[in-house]
Formats: structure tokens, C-alpha cells, sequence
């Protein structure tokens, strides 16, 4: 587990910041709007993770009624994050700091997209300059019956081998069974095929898709095809960032894991609810597991975009925007014009910011006044410096 020369405080301001930066809530604000709106916000539910270094929970959220929240109404999916501290059953002396970005109601590869560059800019925000992004894919329910059925047959001859655990859960749960092999380095592992040959044709459309919008997005990543998860819990992308280190010698320090976790969401909904997460966690050189929560300027501009170029790049202006503390709204999960415009002018913002294709290529966008209407084209590197000073 990293130990950072950190106060608590200090982790979550800094880790708040960059999630909100991106677009995510404090989850008790989306529990105060639930109650406001009618609806109900489930309480907390824990799940033990499958690793030791990870023995905090992963934290999910969903609305029990998610049909009849506003957000759904704006075609705009729950972006939340959970900060908490716990302790490992095996060392309960330790405080561990976590926290939990989570996109819930879209099968848009986007919100892997955001949820990587938000975990990645967090880290390097918290002086952590040298890790490194492992990807990979368990696909959908039916990728997940063809390797759990090969998986079980490369090993059946070795089943002995085992842990008496192990064993007597592999007829219950394979894919838990698998998983802790996975992530314990077992040597039964070694024998074990890759989940990335078993996925059916949608599912390796969607990672292909993914891995295409981190390349945009630059986000410099790793294809991990060792890298499994419980598909109980977990299905199509999975992830985790380690701290990388010269020495050869040295382990991977987790940093930061998740993945898809729609299965999780089955018995509060009917079905699933498409749904995204990642956990960052590592422990600070204090015992307080106080802290307060830091305040966020108002937003000056909002960002719309034309197009899944200028998407994309809107990612990389947040980023920008983020690095020199200027907050910005902006519109990534509305595809069409005329929605992220009645959203942006919902901000009251003073500036909406528009960038089309044409402009992204230009590396300008056209920036639009709300109070009189007037509209310049300016470019991106000029942005920070204009709306900074505004």
C-alpha cells in the first residue's frame, strides 16, 4: 500500500478537487437531491475487494427509482464520488484513505475515458509522477461462459492443487475462484487462458472503441491480458494503475483499480444499470480520518462540443482548465447541440464555450458572452489566461 507524505486532508482536497473539476458530486449532495426530488438514494453497500492491498471496500451507489431522476430526464448520467477511510480485518490499526469515482447510467466507453483521465490527474495531483495504466476486458455474460468453461478445463487436472477454499467454491463461483488466483499470482494462474481471446464481437468492438478514445484522450496505457476480475461483479473493461519503479526487483504498488461493474447493480434495479468505477486508495503519515470538504469556485464558461472530435478534445481543455485551478462546466454526455445548450445556459455561466470539429483541429473554440450574445473565436492556449482574469 503507498504511504504518502500527505496529510488526510490534504489527500482528499486534492483528490475533490480533480473529481469535481471533471464533473463529479459529493454523493451525500446527490443523496440531499434524491430526497428533494422524491426519490431514493440507497445506502452505502460495501463490498470486500478480492485483493489484500485492496482490502477497503468498493463503494457503489445507485438510485433504487433512477427513472424518475432529473438526470435521466437530461440524458445525463450520475457522476459521484464517495471519500472514506477504513481498515483492513487483517490490520485494523491501519487507516486507509479511498476514494470512489463512479459514473452510473451509460454504456458510453466516454465514462471510462473520464473516469482514467480524472484517476490519473489525481494521482499526479498528489505528487505520484511514475505508475502506470493496465487495461483489459472480460466482455459481456457471453465472453464470460467461454473462458470460464475453458479456464475450468485447463485446470482441471491440477485441481488439488487448490486451496480447500478455493475448491469448494470453484462449483458455486469459478469467476471469484479465478479471479483471486489472478490477483494472488498463483501458479495455477500461469495455466490459466486470457479473458481477451474469449470475447464475443460486440464486446471486442467496445474494448476496441475504448482503447481508441484513450489513445485520443492521451492517456498512455498498458494491455494487460492477465488482468481479470469476479464477472459477478464485473463485466467488459477492467482496470488498475500501479506505481512503476526503476528497480526490477521492486513489486507494482496498486494504486487504483475498477472497471464496469453493471452485475453489481442487479438487485436494486430491474436488470442492470450500466455503470462505471474506480477506487483510489493508499494510506497517509497521519491517523486523523477527519476532513472537510473544499469549497469550489462558481464556474465562469461551460463547454459544448460538435462532434466526436471536439468530444474528445473538450477532455484535454478540462484538463487544461483543472492544472491552472479554473473550474469550467461542461457537457461530454450530451451528444446533440440543442441539449448541451439548454444545459449550459442552465449554469448562468457568463461564457459558453463551443468547439466543432473544425476547431478542434484549429485549436481554437468560439467563445460566446450570455449577457449581450457577442461571440469570438479564440484560441485554446489564450483560454485559461482570458477566463482566469474574468
Amino acid at each position: 500500500m503507498k504511504i504518502l507524505p500527505l496529510s488526510t486532508e490534504a489527500f482528499f482536497k486534492k483528490a475533490v478537487n480533480v473529481a469535481e473539476c471533471y464533473g463529479f458530486s459529493n454523493v451525500d449532495d446527490l443523496r440531499k437531491k434524491a430526497t428533494a426530488k422524491g426519490t431514493t438514494l440507497l445506502g452505502l453497500q460495501k463490498h470486500k475487494s478480492e485483493h489484500e492491498e485492496f482490502a477497503h471496500h468498493v463503494l457503489a451507489d445507485v438510485f433504487k427509482h433512477y427513472s424518475s431522476s432529473c438526470d435521466l430526464k437530461q440524458k445525463k448520467p450520475l457522476m459521484f464520488y464517495t471519500p472514506s477511510t477504513v481498515s483492513p480485518a487483517s490490520t485494523p490499526s491501519v487507516r486507509i484513505n479511498a476514494l470512489t469515482l463512479n459514473t452510473v447510467g451509460t454504456n458510453d466507453p466516454l465514462a471510462e475515458i473520464v473516469l482514467l483521465k480524472s484517476a490519473t490527474s489525481i494521482l499526479r495531483e498528489l505528487g505520484i509522477k511514475k505508475f502506470s495504466l493496465r487495461i483489459n476486458s472480460i466482455g459481456d455474460n457471453d465472453s464470460s461462459v467461454r473462458f470460464l468453461r475453458e479456464a475450468a478445463l485447463r485446470i482441471r487436472s491440477r485441481m488439488h492443487e487448490l486451496p480447500t477454499e478455493l475448491s469448494n467454491n470453484m462449483r458455486a463461483n469459478p469467476g471469484a475462484v479465478f479471479a483471486q488466483l489472478y490477483n494472488e499470482k498463483h501458479p495455477l494462474a500461469e495455466e490459466l487462458p486470457s479473458p481477451i481471446e474469449y470475447l464475443t464481437t460486440p464486446s471486442r468492438k467496445y474494448f476496441k472503441e475504448v482503447l481508441e478514445l484513450l489513445g485520443n484522450a492521451d492517456i498512455p496505457f498498458e494491455l494487460s491480458d492477465k488482468l481479470y476480475a469476479n464477472p459477478n461483479i464485473y463485466s467488459h473493461t477492467i482496470f488498475e494503475i500501479v506505481e512503476t519503479s526503476e528497480n526490477e526487483n521492486t513489486s507494482p504498488i496498486v494504486l487504483a483499480r475498477g472497471g464496469r461493474y453493471d452485475e453489481l447493480t442487479r438487485p436494486y434495479v430491474r436488470g442492470t444499470l450500466p455503470s462505471t468505477g474506480i477506487v483510489i486508495a493508499m494510506r497517509t503519515n497521519d491517523k486523523n480520518s477527519k476532513f472537510g470538504r473544499p469549497r469550489r469556485r462558481k464556474a465562469n464558461a461551460c463547454l459544448v462540443h460538435i462532434g466526436k472530435e471536439a468530444r474528445i478534445r473538450s477532455i484535454n481543455i478540462i484538463e487544461t482548465f483543472r492544472a491552472r485551478k479554473i473550474p469550467i462546466e461542461q457537457c461530454l454526455y450530451f451528444e446533440r447541440f440543442s441539449e448541451q445548450m439548454a444545459y449550459a445556459e442552465a449554469q448562468h455561466t457568463k461564457y459558453i464555450l463551443i468547439i466543432g470539429q473544425q476547431e478542434a483541429r484549429d485549436n481554437v473554440v468560439l467563445m460566446r458572452n450570455t449577457n449581450d450574445h457577442s461571440q469570438q473565436t479564440v484560441s485554446i492556449d489564450r483560454l485559461p489566461e482570458l477566463l482566469g482574469m474574468k
